[in-house]
């Protein structure tokens, strides 16, 4: 149940993403608010890492970022061992 509200939270933060995103160019559906503020060094990263205090987790945006990164990384892998002949 854990990683189903896991990645509920991660759906959600996603939404929140496209929904704030002045300029949709700048970020795609599958990133998370918290690694965009990231990425783009926002001063708002500060204030979610600050948020997400009790998660044990001081550098929360980087990590969503990475996060971000590796599950697109295992995405692509994924679909590319299925179209190899």
């Amino acid at each position: 149940m854990s990683q189903r509200i896991s990645m509920i939270g991660s759906a959600l933060s996603q939404l929140v993403n496209v929904m704030t995103a002045f300029d949709l160019t700048e970020t795609g559906p599958n990133e998370s608010v918290s690694a965009r503020m990231h990425r783009q060094k926002r001063s708002f990263e500060h204030l979610i890492d600050a948020v997400f205090f009790w998660h044990q987790n001081p550098k929360h945006c980087k990590r969503s970022m990475q996060s971000d990164v590796f599950d697109a990384k295992a995405l692509l892998a994924e679909i590319e061992g299925r179209t190899r002949p």
